[in-house]
């Protein structure tokens, strides 16, 4: 025996003194309820407890045997499978593992698996049991099976979960890089263009048509980031901006501040890729000297401009 010297030499001496006292030793100490105590049959043989219990001057000796029940073992493991019929041809080691435990329960279906027997001594109840010598090991392979199994379930959700991720990052790019859909204004005009794109999976495909309107929902999200991203570039260099739409051209014969605007939204959604300039991007540059509206009289019809001319005294 080893351990703590004081603790080894109590452990010896304790036979003897509780015979000195005329004591009989019970392996068990009360844990859980008060007036209960469990006694192991590996550490207590039934004969040792039985005499123990005469002994002790017990009148009355309870027992209880089990019969082991494979269906209701099976259940209990593997709750989400009841009886296990529904699992698929043991091809996974997790499925393997399964009907090994399935054939071992059904071996040992009607046998009996534990007695139990108690006995009240001096107003503690004690308890003895003894379970057959393949419980144990059974219980561990179902124990061990049942983790294989989670394990290949997680792997198989985990799977799903990329695939899936795949798919909304492709609808999700395909949405991103449409010109139609980036421009869309409003959630109508993006679900047009994602009709159109993505045709919508029939109402009874629940994942398909998560997934999509996840991806939808993606691809607005990355298209209104990729947008504050330009456009806040793009209030840095307004002056830089202007000149360069005056270079190209597209403000020739706009004479009006809305056709103006016009030409200068489809300049800048142009050069952004496709994404719609803020209002307040527009308003900015709307105020620089390059776009303002020129002269009054170049800006003003025909029709006034001659009438004007007839009768200057009316100007000013």
């Amino acid at each position: 025996m080893k351990g703590d010297a004081v603790l080894v030499e109590l452990c010896e001496r304790l036979p003897v003194l509780a015979g000195e006292y005329g004591l009989y030793m019970v392996p068990a100490v009360p844990e859980d309820q008060p007036g209960r105590a469990n006694v192991d049959g590996e550490v207590m043989t039934v004969d040792e407890f039985c005499g123990l219990a005469r002994a002790a001057g017990a009148r009355v000796l309870f027992h209880c045997t089990t019969t082991f029940d494979a269906d209701d073992f099976l259940a209990d493991a593997f709750p989400e499978d009841g009886d296990l019929d529904a699992l698929p041809e043991p091809q996974t080691a997790s499925a393997r593992a399964i009907e090994r435990v399935r054939r071992r329960a059904r071996r040992h279906d009607g046998q009996i698996e534990g007695v139990q027997l108690c006995a009240v001594l001096d107003g503690v109840a004690v308890f003895w049991s003894r379970l057959a010598p393949w419980v144990p090991s059974l219980l561990d392979d179902a124990e061990k099976a049942l983790e294989e199994k989670n394990d290949a379930v997680e792997q198989i959700r985990t799977s799903q979960v990329k695939d899936e991720q795949a798919e909304i990052t492709r609808i999700s790019r395909l949405l991103q890089d449409d010109p139609s859909f980036r421009e869309a204004k409003d959630y109508r005009a993006q679900r047009r263009a994602a009709d159109r794109l993505v045709p919508q999976p029939d109402e009874q495909d629940y994942e398909a048509n998560r997934i999509r309107m996840r991806a939808i929902h993606e691809a607005v999200s990355a298209i209104e980031e990729a947008a504050d991203a330009i456009f806040s570039e793009y209030m840095t260099k307004l002056p830089d901006l202007a000149d360069e739409l005056l270079a190209s051209g597209a403000l020739d014969g706009a004479q009006t501040i809305p056709a103006r605007k016009i030409h200068l939204k489809d300049f800048l959604r142009k050069r952004s890729g496709g994404y719609t300039p803020p209002v307040d991007l527009i308003t900015l540059m709307m105020e620089l000297p390059q776009l303002r509206k020129p002269s009054s009289a170049a800006a003003l019809p025909a029709a006034r401009q001659t009438h004007e001319t007839l009768f200057p005294m009316e100007q000013g």
